[in-house]
């Protein structure tokens, strides 16, 4: 049996997060009962400077490709990808894009309960399929419930105490110079960024897996 421990930097508005981890799953899956996986998740904030009533993402994110129709380009090709993981990207001219640090003081709080991938999941599938603004309080909120989270535990994910620990952890990985997302830290040790397709992450798991054991 090995044990590999994948701490994810990601961004629960992040389009390629999505598509890592889910591609990540189906190497996890294809590897099978030969390897045991511990994941964590840590914050990343991709749009920092987004206030938190979040602003549209038309406009937002036209700027950012250098126009609509750049933008338009690139997301057809994300939904084109999306297929292929089995991933529904949907986008409209209501959509907004998000400030996420409450989001990840959810996801930190889920954490305790060992639900942060199902909290992380759930963000991806509501923001990216459902068109949902994920920075929104009673969205987050909603969210955490179904995920599993009690009133106890959300009313933490809402204290300046969390906010505080999001902000601590997103320093480290500032003074780790991880500037990009998604990024894997397997076993505290092995630095892997990017969406890889399941066979490449399988290889890589498997090469490091072997790596340990020299």
């Amino acid at each position: 049996m090995a044990d590999l421990t994948i701490d994810i930097i990601a961004d629960p508005v992040c389009p390629w997060c999505y598509l890592g981890y889910t591609r990540l799953k189906a190497a996890m899956d294809h590897l099978g009962d030969d390897f045991r996986f511990d994941i964590h998740w840590l914050p990343f904030e991709l749009h920092p400077e987004v206030p938190q009533t979040g602003v549209p993402r038309a406009e937002y994110l036209g700027k950012k490709f250098g126009g609509q129709e750049k933008l338009n380009e690139a997301t057809h090709a994300l939904q084109n990808v999306g297929v292929e993981a089995g991933i529904e990207f949907n986008f409209s001219d209501k959509d907004v894009v998000p400030n996420t640090k409450l989001a990840h003081q959810f996801i930190s709080q889920a954490s305790r309960m060992e639900l942060a991938t199902s909290m992380m999941t759930a963000l991806f599938y509501a923001y990216f399929t459902k068109g949902e603004n994920i920075g929104d309080v009673t969205v987050i909120t909603r969210i955490a419930k179904e995920v599993g989270l009690q009133e106890d535990d959300i009313e933490d994910a809402l204290s300046r105490e969390a906010e505080i620990l999001v902000e601590e952890k997103m320093d480290r990985l500032t003074s780790l110079n991880i500037q990009s997302v998604p990024t894997y830290i397997v076993n505290e040790k092995f630095l892997v960024q990017g969406a890889h397709p399941p066979e490449t992450f399988a290889e890589i798991l498997t090469d490091i897996t072997k790596e340990n054991d020299a």
